[in-house]
């Protein structure tokens, strides 16, 4: 990965939301393994029967999260900070609303949603108990979501990591104890418990000088729309994640019966970890393409991209090599017992699904990207295609088999991939970026040492060669970025990297100054008398500090 503002930024938000999204669904696959090896297969069964329960209040807490981050993000790519803390107040009332109106339906109506489903009373018992104790679950899990989202975007994702860890300590050794002493109703508390000490662990830093974040009383019915709005396309896999298992169950009851939906289970449970790693990932990109986007900042929204893809295939390549490895041992994690035909069922449906998974998580980051820049409804057709008809269409593959069910879910990715390439050929391509408008624009990577000026230099001179600048405007805007990469150049500190964009636009040029290092508003260093009489000259100027980087933006 490069050395450059944007890579390291992405870097740093990868590894925390790669390392809490691996918490996230190992907590996932512990209450399954437990209730395996403490209860039995039924109880994993219908575990995996009330498990859309839990997938329903992760939607919704994606539904407030999602939106607002989005919205959070545009407002700080407009350098406008006083509104993303009003978004920032909006989402903390609303996960606390929608999260009391959910837990008081979960406990008026629980025997009424469990009797959906037509299973025997033995199942019925486990998920009942499993049922009882996420009750309570929504309103840590909403505001532990919401937290988590708005720090990612705050670059402050080393809060984000030691919460997930806090997290899984505690639910882990609570499932392991009460999954022991009180069976699978001690599971569902686990989870309860790890998810309230996840949201607790954000509150120090929001009381701190050192955070940028206001809690404000704000409330406004339109923006809130807006929100949903977007969270809506945004959060849609979720929704097709809810329905897609108990698609898969329900064909394998009607086709091969109650057995075999333990390999359900075991397929289920490498599509959360493979979508966990993937949310991710799209939690790196996300905040980064919406502020950029929102500057119009074409280059550093294609290096985000670029990182986005790259990181998707080399983490899903990983995981498949892994997975092929260790494919034996899965059935085994939930209680199957090898002697059991479907042990070897198991096993190979995994074999089958995960070589094609790669497709899958590059079809799901360009859907997301979609979103970002705001072409919600291609977003939209690619997840529903990618996450919910295609699969199910494949699914029919199961009238030959097991196996033949699941190769025929899996390559329902390469045909959604090859669907979102056919989709967008006339659009650009996949990035949908305008090439012409790409030109018209500038973006420099450097490290902001002095020797790097000639380079920068030059780069500048043959940009302007290429635009319809006049002379004077030319001579300008180099003496602008000339002088002020000379006072990043000048800082007396660790080596950081900055990058230079310069944006035209119909009646102004824009010029970004980003950089890693230390917040230093270059308004308040040392400034030679060119760049006093510079600064006297430009229509605005504005610095803001963010965790991962600093922007600098002048406005002529």
């Amino acid at each position: 990965m490069a050395e450059t503002v944007i890579g390291t930024r992405f870097k740093s938000v990868f590894v925390a939301s790669l390392a809490s999204m691996s918490i996230s669904y190992v907590l996932i696959l512990t209450d399954n393994i437990v209730a395996g090896q403490f209860v039995g297969e039924d109880a994993v069964a219908a575990m995996t029967l009330v498990a859309p329960i839990m997938t329903l209040v992760l939607f919704l807490s994606y539904m407030v999260a999602d939106g607002l981050a989005m919205m959070f993000s545009y407002a700080k790519g407009k350098n406008d900070r006083e509104q993303a803390n009003k978004y920032f107040g909006m989402g903390v009332i609303s996960s606390v609303v929608i999260s009391v109106l959910l837990t008081i339906i979960f406990v008026a109506f629980d025997e009424k949603i469990l009797s959906l489903w037509e299973i025997s009373p033995q199942l019925m018992t486990y998920a009942l108990e499993y049922y009882h104790g996420l009750m309570f679950v929504a309103a840590p899990a909403m505001l532990n979501i919401f937290f988590y989202t708005i720090y990612v975007a705050e670059g402050e994702e080393t809060i984000c990591v030691q919460a997930s860890i806090a997290m899984f300590v505690v639910n882990m050794v609570l499932d392991i104890l009460l999954g022991w002493k009180i069976g699978v109703v001690g599971i569902g508390v686990a989870t309860t418990i790890g998810n309230l000490v996840g949201f607790l662990w954000h509150l120090p830093h929001l009381f701190s000088k050192k955070c940028q974040l206001r809690l404000v009383k704000y409330w406004n019915n339109r923006e809130f729309a807006q929100s949903i709005f977007y969270s809506w396309y945004h959060s849609m896999d979720t929704l097709w994640l809810t329905l897609l298992p108990l698609i898969f169950a329900q064909f394998t009851l009607w086709r091969f019966g109650e057995d075999e939906l333990i390999v359900v289970t075991v397929i289920n449970s490498l599509l959360t970890l493979l979508i966990a790693i993937y949310t991710g990932i799209v939690d790196c990109i996300q905040p980064m393409v919406c502020q950029y986007h929102a500057e119009g900042a074409l280059h550093s929204v294609a290096k985000t991209m670029r990182l986005g893809i790259g990181s998707t295939i080399a983490v899903t390549l990983a995981i498949i090599l892994f997975g092929m490895i260790f494919a034996e041992f899965l059935p085994g994690l939930f209680g199957v017992n090898r002697e059991e035909i479907l042990y070897g069922e198991a096993v190979r449906a995994a074999r089958i699904f995960l070589p094609f998974t790669v497709f899958l998580g590059v079809t799901l980051m360009f859907s997301n990207y979609y979103i970002y820049i705001e072409r919600l409804n291609l977003g939209a057709l690619i997840k529903v295609l990618l996450l919910l008809i295609l699969p199910s269409v494949g699914m029919f593959a199961g009238v030959y088999g097991l196996w033949q069910m699941w190769l025929g879910v899996s390559c329902s990715f390469i045909v959604a991939l090859l669907l979102n390439k056919l989709i967008t050929r006339n659009k650009f391509g996949v990035l949908l970026i305008d090439p012409k408008n790409l030109s018209r624009q500038f973006s420099f990577d450097t490290p902001a040492v002095k020797e790097k000026f000639p380079a920068l230099s030059k780069a500048l001179e043959k940009y302007f060669s290429q635009t319809n600048v006049v002379d004077g405007r030319k001579n300008f805007l180099t003496a602008l970025v000339s002088e002020l990469f000379h006072v990043y150049a000048a800082r007396q500190e660790k080596l950081f990297q900055l990058e230079i964009s310069i944006i035209p636009a119909e009646h102004s040029m824009t010029i970004i100054f980003r950089d890693n290092g230390s917040a230093k508003n270059p308004l308040e260093q040392n400034l030679s008398p060119n760049l006093r009489q510079i600064f006297g000259n430009v229509r605005e100027k504005k610095y803001m500090i963010d965790g991962d980087e600093n922007k600098f933006v002048v406005v002529v």
